[in-house]
């Protein structure tokens, strides 16, 4: 036998003995096991909220959330006004008070209560032509729908009115009465879903 036979024979010795594992042996049985398991709960589903029901929820929910805010049930509607956040100077649009944390607040409630539409009513004191008041109340209510926009609001749930200044809710007499008449309000109503 020569040195290559020699090899060759080593060789092949370690490749039968790579795959050699001995005798083969019976797969494990896996015997299925019996479990006395109660069946799931079955799930209750409440029956949807009435439009009456919805809207007595969602003011509950408003009433307690918006401490800064009045907030008012009528009849199917929730009324809110920020009488101390939402405040403007004459003649301007934009509020000039600190006005954004309320409306964050506001913001989060409306993307809780999506059955909802919601009117923005801007308003002004009776200083100035009417022509104007409209015109910058009805900026006022545009400019605090983009800011609710922002903040993940869906634009098409929104209206918005000028209503100028028909509708005091103070003295227009006083300067503290104008302060108070110049102001945006909100309207949550029930939307119908067809």
């Amino acid at each position: 036998m020569n040195k290559t036979h020699l090899v060759i024979g080593s060789l092949c010795f370690l490749l039968q003995s790579c795959y050699n594992y001995g005798p083969t042996h019976t797969p494990y049985e896996v015997k299925p096991q019996k479990h006395n398991l109660s069946p799931p709960p079955t799930k209750i589903v409440a029956a949807p909220l009435t439009k009456n029901e919805y809207i007595n929820k969602a003011y509950k929910e408003f009433k307690s959330s918006l401490q800064e805010a009045e907030v008012d049930l009528i009849n199917d509607s929730i009324k809110i006004l920020f009488p101390k956040n939402i405040l403007y100077n004459p003649k301007e649009e934009s509020p000039s008070s600190d006005y954004m944390y309320p409306l964050e607040k506001l913001s989060r409630l409306l993307k809780k209560y999506t059955k909802t539409n919601i009117i923005i009513a801007g308003h002004t004191d009776n200083k100035g032509k009417q022509e104007m008041n409209r015109a910058i109340s009805q900026n006022r209510a545009d400019k605090i729908k983009t800011i609710l926009i922002d903040f993940g609001c869906f634009a098409d749930r929104f209206k918005t009115f000028g209503m100028g200044d028909i509708s005091p809710i103070a003295d227009n007499a006083t300067e503290e009465g104008r302060t108070i008449n110049r102001r945006v309000e909100f309207i949550v109503l029930y939307r119908d879903e067809k």
